[in-house]
């Protein structure tokens, strides 16, 4: 499995948990959390601008909400996992190279 599969499945994973998880969801930051449903507590994704550095570097950011623990062990059991946050204002860093 290459580690682009590894992504999709921990992403397949998080959304098993709950989680509303989506890859190159919208165009920013900003239009992306405006985006996410109003009830969902649990979000993970990245989006066209962190899509568009994972392509060209192998490496992005995940914003995040919810269980810090629980999607770093989702992340690292896949292969992906880079840098845990060390607080809600940081986001998760991922590497698929």
């Amino acid at each position: 499995m290459n580690k682009k599969e590894n992504l999709n499945q921990a992403f397949k994973e998080l959304r098993k948990l709950g989680y509303f998880a989506r890859q190159n969801f919208m165009c920013c930051q900003s239009c992306a959390w405006a985006a996410v449903p109003m009830h969902a507590k649990k979000v993970v994704f990245y989006h066209k601008q962190d899509a568009d550095q994972l392509n060209d570097t192998g490496e992005c950011f995940l914003a995040w909400s919810g269980d810090r623990d629980e999607i770093a062990e989702v992340l690292e059991r896949n292969g992906v996992l880079k840098t845990k946050p060390e607080n809600e204002a940081k986001r998760f860093e991922i590497s698929i190279n």
